[in-house]
């Protein structure tokens, strides 16, 4: 794919529902973070984020090749230009992500094929309006509308919270919108 004008913000299809009802995509804190300020992550990576990928099927071509077909990936682009992007790693001191923190993100990124210098943050809500939306079909990104996506299919196959180390993880609300991918 040629390089383009835009960073993306990587999803799976069951988090356009919340996506949707939001309007916006919401800076999300790691669960694990003590940071004080969420971040809204977009990567200069033209295909895919690896450090996105929280399952093997990315290493895996005849998994990579179905993911889509269950629940689909998309992306939001901004432009590259914008103002509010703010690179790696000053966007972990803005954020007040400690050391420790992106350090752990930085293994868990480079584990999965992620490069650390792709990533950018912006720490403010950003409208659906202000960004393009394309989806996966197997071989290439193509424009999207997230009109013209069945979500309540796609919410149905949302999973439910399960418990995380012994610990219940709260199921976030629709208007909650936005927790999701972080990296």
């Amino acid at each position: 794919m040629q390089p383009t004008n835009f960073v993306w913000h990587y999803t799976v299809g069951t988090r356009l529902p919340a996506i949707a009802e939001s309007g916006l995509l919401i800076p999300a804190r790691s669960l694990h973070a003590t940071a004080s300020l969420g971040v809204l992550w977009f990567s200069r990576q033209q295909t895919w984020e690896p450090s996105t990928a929280r399952t093997g099927w990315k290493r895996h071509p005849a998994a990579r090749s179905a993911f889509p077909e269950k629940d689909g990936v998309f992306r939001f682009g901004l432009p590259a230009s914008d103002i509010r992007l703010v690179p790696w790693p000053s966007v972990t001191r803005l954020a007040d992500i400690d050391i420790p923190e992106a350090m752990a993100m930085v293994s868990a990124g480079l584990r999965r094929g992620g490069t650390p210098t792709d990533w950018l943050g912006v720490l403010a809500q950003v409208p659906l309006t202000e960004l393009r939306f394309q989806r996966w079909d197997g071989a290439a990104w193509l424009d999207a509308r997230l009109g013209e996506i069945d979500l309540e299919a796609l919410a149905a196959m949302r999973p439910a919270a399960s418990p995380e180390q012994g610990k219940r993880v709260p199921v976030p609300t629709l208007r909650g919108g936005a927790v999701h991918d972080v990296h």
